[in-house]
């Protein structure tokens, strides 16, 4: 290990701050997160100019940051994802990947009392409301009328349900805070595999199938994140809440048992064929530290897991503060390994909950 923890965040942040991120949606939201999580000065000025801009540019839709933007390119690295529908830009238009944002929005409005922040969330919150659901009530990650499929991703847990359980917190409205915990519940009936405990990566409604079918390690980390996330802002008596801390410890207990031993893992986490991959190594970190601190696990093989994984964590950061090995959007297999701004946020996610401060 040639630097400490504490070096390794200080280059990431330094390195997350320089990056242009006008363009990005989702992996802006995330990199938001990670710089607040630091509760560093300069990480938070950064985290506040990139939540303004986004607040700023929200559309017409309550969409914020310019709304959905997902280059076709992206769709480019596996054929299963071209094989099952035509992709073009209009009809990859994505029903949330802007409320990513919105969990950095509604952190300046409890640090600010701005109302403005409570009004853009609110957009986000009213556009999601309006999408046109599955018949169990699932939001789709892709605009149904354009798109032609009602499909759940997993991806979306994330963008949407630690938003939508801060907002109802935020703005006294407990139905945000039910959506949160029935999003997370509908995903997992259809995604989780009874077998293995996994989530798996899509779902169509009709026909009933799984276009990307495998246990994709960012989807995995997707799931545990959001989930922790949200449980910070559940009652503790909620309906629900037992239900997500059982789904979380089936998904978690999965992963756990999958680690290489470099303290790593898979891309796809049940095949070592597959690259050993950054993101989904650090999102686990993040998730079974924070489960560890609310008390939804216990047991110390998910500590070992985690500082053994942030351990060679810091060894992925280059001279220049980029972490490497993260695989590109939007995942799966065969999708090449790089440096995205998402990878540095759940970088610095993962480190703050080894510091002092934590």
């Amino acid at each position: 290990m040639t630097q400490s923890l504490d070096e390794a965040i200080a280059a990431v942040a330094s390195y997350t701050i320089d990056t242009d991120m006008e363009n990005e949606v989702w992996q802006k939201g995330v990199a938001i997160n990670g710089l607040l999580a630091t509760d560093r000065d300069d990480c938070l000025e950064a985290a506040r100019a990139l939540v303004d801009r986004s607040v700023e540019t929200q559309d017409s839709n309550g969409q914020l940051s310019y709304g959905p933007s997902y280059p076709i390119e992206v769709f480019q690295h596996g054929k299963e994802y071209d094989a099952h529908w035509e992709i073009d830009e209009r009809k990859a238009m994505n029903t949330n990947n802007t409320t990513s944002i919105g969990h950095g929005v509604l952190e300046f409005y409890r640090r600010t009392g701005d109302e403005r922040y409570l009004e853009a969330a609110r957009g986000e919150y009213e556009n999601l409301q309006s999408v046109e659901r599955t018949e169990d009530g699932g939001i789709p990650h892709h605009v149904p009328e354009l798109s032609g499929v009602k499909g759940l991703w997993i991806d979306s847990v994330y963008m949407m349900c630690p938003f939508f359980a801060r907002y109802g917190a935020a703005a006294d409205e407990p139905e945000a805070v039910d959506e949160a915990a029935r999003q997370l519940i509908v995903h997992a009936k259809h995604l989780q595999d009874p077998h293995t405990g996994l989530f798996r990566h899509i779902w169509h409604e009709q026909p009933n199938s799984y276009p990307q079918s495998t246990f994709w390690a960012r989807g995995n980390g997707w799931i545990q994140a959001a989930i922790v996330d949200v449980l910070e802002f559940l009652p503790d008596d909620h309906p629900d809440r037992e239900e997500l801390v059982e789904i979380f410890r089936d998904v978690a207990s999965a992963v756990v048992e999958r680690q290489d031993d470099s303290g790593m893992w898979y891309n796809i986490v049940d095949d070592p064929h597959t690259p050993l991959e950054s993101s989904g190594t650090l999102m686990y970190t993040y998730a079974f530290e924070r489960a560890l601190e609310l008390g939804i696990i216990e047991d110390e093989k998910y500590e070992r897991a985690a500082r053994d994984a942030m351990d060679v964590a810091i060894g992925l950061v280059d001279d220049e503060g980029a972490v490497r090995r993260v695989a590109g959007p939007p995942g799966g297999p065969g999708a090449p390994l790089t440096s995205t701004s998402y990878g540095q946020g759940f970088f610095l996610l993962a480190a703050s909950q080894f510091t002092d401060g934590q």
